[in-house]
């Protein structure tokens, strides 16, 4: 369970919202944790392009998709995520 609540859709702060429609273009979705540190909206402004070079083909990650799946999925066990 988050220690902070995420924040919601349509948030006051244009930068948020603006935030939110990005990962929303690019992902589909705006991602929990994005949610959660949109309480610092300067962070904001380096998560979406670090998680978006981190997680899409072509954008400068050494990785293929299907290694990086797996290091997310076993960053998540050791880490006893419950999802």
């Amino acid at each position: 369970m988050a220690r902070l609540p995420f924040i919601e859709d349509n948030p006051d702060n244009p930068n948020i919202q603006n935030a939110f429609q990005t990962a929303e273009k690019i992902n589909g979705r705006v991602a929990n944790s994005m949610r959660t540190f949109a309480h610092s909206p300067e962070i904001l402004k380096f998560l979406l392009p670090l998680q978006t070079v981190l997680q899409k083909n072509g954008l400068g990650c050494k990785l293929d998709s299907k290694t990086r799946a797996l290091a997310m999925i076993k960053v998540s066990a050791l880490n006893e995520c419950q999802y």
